[in-house]
């Protein structure tokens, strides 16, 4: 692995799902599920950096509590502007590319993060963004998406509708005539059905 070439991994973090209140808190194995999450991004091969990124809503107080106990990097940010969340943490810990890992996937695969890391290094001369979703082609839960530094700045300045900075990468991916886009095939060959809203 070229390890001049900085990934750092952000995993959004908070307490506030509407869904499911608390959710990253909640005990497994005897720890709350974004440790084990961590644990098991931290169990991958190619990750450098692992940040739980969440917000600065005193609610989220509790996951950098948590963070300082488990020794783990915590960055507090935008509660809603998620693309401005990753980019501060990305800026201040000196990214040239940043993962992009949700907090909901505690059965994460490490392999296959190794894999879409692998397939971000070999070509990230040839990509500005790629990720295992677009379309999805591993079964959910296993969601990685990785930016160069670069895309995500310009992301950052000129994305300008609220969907754009909640979703963080919807201005990259959905502009494939303007951002080189690459996407990880799962070795079975198999692709996700999209949702639909019809039976």
């Amino acid at each position: 692995m070229d390890r001049s070439l900085k990934i750092v991994t952000l995993i959004q973090t908070r307490c506030g799902s509407s869904r499911f209140p608390k959710k990253v808190l909640k005990p497994l194995l005897g720890k709350p599920l974004f440790v084990r999450m961590v644990e098991r991004v931290k169990a991958a091969q190619r990750t450098q950096e692992v940040i739980v990124a969440t917000t600065h809503l005193q609610e989220d107080d509790v996951i950098e509590r948590i963070c300082v106990k488990e020794g783990l990097t915590c960055f507090r940010g935008h509660p809603t502007d998620l693309l401005d969340r990753h980019y501060q943490a990305a800026l201040l810990h000196q990214a040239d590319a940043v993962a992009k890992i949700p907090s909901d996937c505690p059965l994460i695969d490490p392999k296959i993060i190794d894999r879409v890391f692998d397939f971000y290094i070999k070509n990230h001369e040839r990509f500005d963004y790629v990720s295992n979703l677009h379309p999805p082609t591993y079964p959910d839960g296993n969601d990685v998406e990785i930016m160069s530094f670069s895309s995500l700045q310009t992301a950052w300045r000129e994305a300008r509708k609220d969907y754009e900075r909640e979703h963080t990468t919807f201005f990259l991916w959905d502009q494939p005539h303007r951002f080189r886009i690459g996407n990880l095939l799962w070795e079975k060959g198999w692709i996700a059905p999209r949702p639909t809203d019809g039976p």
